[in-house]
């Protein structure tokens, strides 16, 4: 697997780890922020915990055989 595809694999799972955060965002603010910050920040950490642990997940067990791109000329 190239570093690109291994950065793409990586930044798609980072983006659909974070979809009930935003999810959760909307439906917040189309009903009042105000009584739910703390539901938001405790989202936002759990999202941010799993997508880092997504991340090197992935880094680590797709990374050892990372072949380099080679330019297209």
């Amino acid at each position: 697997m190239t570093k690109t595809t291994l950065l793409r694999l990586q930044i798609t799972s980072f983006v659909l780890v974070h979809i009930p955060l935003f999810a959760l965002v909307l439906y917040a603010l189309t009903n009042g922020v105000a009584g739910r910050l703390d539901l938001l920040l405790v989202a936002l950490l759990a999202t941010v915990v799993a997508a880092i642990a997504i991340w090197m997940t992935l880094g680590r067990a797709l990374g050892g055989g990372v072949i380099p791109a080679q330019k297209s000329a």
